[in-house]
Parts: C-alpha cells; structure tokens; sequence
C-alpha cells in the first residue's frame, strides 16, 4: 500500500508503507497509462509523438486502489493500479521469473538428473528449466517410447524447425550431409553456427546405444571463456570483437552468417558460439588477421583441455538438454557393427523456455 506521493524533478516519488522508495518519470507513467493499451491485445496504442517529453502532471491524488493522474490538455486522468507501480518498483524494471544466474562447471561435475515424471507437474518442470538455465545441461530420464523424448518437448513450447527439419535421426546413414550422421568422432562444437540465429537450446533423446563407443563429451563454454578472459584478455578481446564466418551447404542449401565467437552483456558472458567443421575461410584483409588466428589457436586448444570435458554415455530412455549457445558437445568414435547407436535431437529457442518459466511463476 502507498503511504505518501510527491513530485521530484519530473518523477512522481511514492512511499510505500514499508518507507521503501520508488521513482517513476512521468513521461514514463503516461507511456504505461493503462488505458493506451488495447483492452484484448494488450498492445500499446499510445502515440508517443502527441505529447510533450517534458510533460508534468496538473494533479496528482492516490487512495487504496493507487496513484490518479491529470495530465495538463487531457480531458481523462490517468489511473496506475497498486500492483501496476509494485511491479515495476525497481528502477521501472519489471521483474523476470525467468532470470537466473550462472553456474560454471568443468568435466568433473555430475549433471543435474530429472525424471520425466516429476516434470509433469508445473513446479517439476519450471525446476528443471531454471536449473537448465542456470547449469546449461541437464538429463531427463524415463522417457521409455521411441517419440518420448519428443513429446517431452511438447510440454515446454514450439519446437525451431531448421535445414535438418523440426526432428532429426542421429544414426550413422550411408549418405550424411554432416559428420553427425557418421560413426567418426566429433570434436566438440555448439550446433547450426551458420545460422542467423543458432537454436537456444538442444534435445538429445537416446533410443538405444549399444554399439562400443559412441560416448557423450560436454564441456561448458562460460568456463572456458571465463579462464581465457582472466589467462589472456587480448585474446578474449579479439573473439569478442572480431566475427568468425561460418558456413553449411550441401545439395539442397547454402547458408552463411557470422558471429563473434563469445559474446558479452553488461560484463557478464552471453553467448559462447564453436563450430571449428563448420568454421569458413577468415578474412585476411585486415592487419589483426594473424593475431586473430593466434587467439583462434589458443581458444581450441583450451576446448580440448581434459579439465573440462564432461564424459558420459546415455542410456535407452535418458535425454539430454543444453544451452547451444554456452555448451559444446560431441562424442567419440563408435563401432556400428558393434550395435546400434540412435538418438533423436529437436531445439526449441531460449525465448520459449523463458515464456514457459514465466507462465510456470503464474
């Protein structure tokens, strides 16, 4: 409830009954009047171009139910509920149940294990998502049907449809037009590099595997990075600042984009994206073109450091969730005479699971 309102330098300041503060510009309070919005959409109607950025309120009165406004030229007052001004207390920032923070790890750490059961249940699964999010990986189990794994998904949103088709068979096939569908190992990477947009997050369900070899290698990008940035941050710096090309083309497409293999915000590391099989030709027109290779060169050795690779082999019925965008996978070599190996993999974006954790808190 609000104990006390009052104008300070073009913001209205309320005092809430615990004589906490908060601040809100007006402009700010006449660009989230309620009544600009679209009473089914909730889409903003509000031309902000029809008013003054320097506008003050002639009026200003509040009671049990919240804050009333007259803006000067406007013949309707502007009504801010209670739980509208409570929501957006903090600096105007409304908060995120989506948000979490980051928990790096190296190869000796267990991941966190879930059982598709217990994440039937909203509080089940919003625990698995936000420990997704924090860890970047985490194994479902119990997913005993070939389509289990995929229906799982189903429960947490829309799967990314990509080059590959919205699920795709890790199997080894006579013709692959990626070294996934092949018996040789693979070296670690994060997925789809040359996309746009790389999908967020990665499923891999096991349907059976028991070939000799074929075993799962994770390694968390964010502490690699981490260690690069403190160990050698000129060549942090160039990965940041310089982007790397990438490119898939087969029969049916060519597609290219390129990114900055590590990526930043507000300080903290955001993306961390790998695919040296993936990786195209360099631009050399530059003068950094060899330091750049120089950090290049540092970074993958830094990838195969043993300290953190993270080695499992899934099991018929385990799944496996991670970050595309922070943790590397691949696996080693396996011999298909020896049994079979089939996984089945689909991505569904960060936005999703973020949607899913926020309807989840409701």
């Amino acid at each position: 409830m609000i104990k006390h309102v009052q104008s300070a330098l073009g913001a209205l300041q309320i005092t809430w009954l615990d004589n906490n503060h908060s601040f809100y510009p007006y402009i700010w309070l006449r660009d989230v009047d309620p009544s600009g919005f679209h009473p089914q959409t909730a889409e903003r109607q509000f031309d902000l171009t029809q008013i003054s950025i320097d506008l003050e309120p002639s009026d200003i009165s509040f009671d049990q139910q919240g804050v009333s406004l007259q803006w000067p030229n406007e013949k309707n007052r502007s009504l801010f509920p209670n739980k509208l001004l409570k929501d957006y207390a903090h600096a105007c920032q409304l908060t995120d149940p989506a948000a979490t923070t980051t928990n790096c790890w190296f190869g000796d750490v267990m991941p966190a294990k879930f059982s598709a059961l217990s994440c039937v249940s909203a509080a089940g699964l919003k625990e698995m998502l936000l420990t997704l999010k924090k860890n970047g990986l985490v194994i479902v189990s119990n997913l005993v049907s070939e389509q289990g794994g995929e229906q799982f998904g189903d429960l947490i949103g829309f799967k990314r449809e990509t080059n590959f088709g919205v699920m795709f068979e890790v199997l080894n096939k006579a013709e692959p037009n990626n070294l996934a569908y092949t018996a040789v190992g693979l070296p670690l990477h994060t997925d789809l590099s040359n996309q746009e947009m790389p999908p967020g997050y990665q499923f891999l369900h096991c349907v059976t595997n028991n070939a000799q070899g074929g075993e799962s290698i994770l390694a968390d990008g964010f502490a690699i990075a981490q260690d690069l940035r403190r160990e050698e941050p000129t060549f942090y710096q160039l990965l940041c600042s310089r982007k790397m090309p990438f490119r898939f083309h087969d029969q049916h497409c060519d597609i290219r984009f390129s990114h900055p293999l590590i990526s930043e915000e507000d300080g903290q590391i955001k993306h961390f994206i790998f695919n040296a099989h993936l990786a195209d030709c360099v631009d050399t027109k530059d003068e950094q073109c060899v330091d750049y290779y120089r950090a290049y060169q540092n970074l993958m050795q830094r990838i195969r450091q043993n300290k953190y690779a993270l080695k499992l082999k899934l099991k018929a019925g385990e799944m496996m969730i991670f970050d595309n965008k922070r943790v590397l996978h691949g696996r080693t070599e396996f011999d298909p005479s020896t049994g079979d190996r089939h996984l089945r993999g689909y991505y569904i974006d960060h936005g999703e699971v973020d949607s899913k954790i926020r309807m989840l808190s409701k």
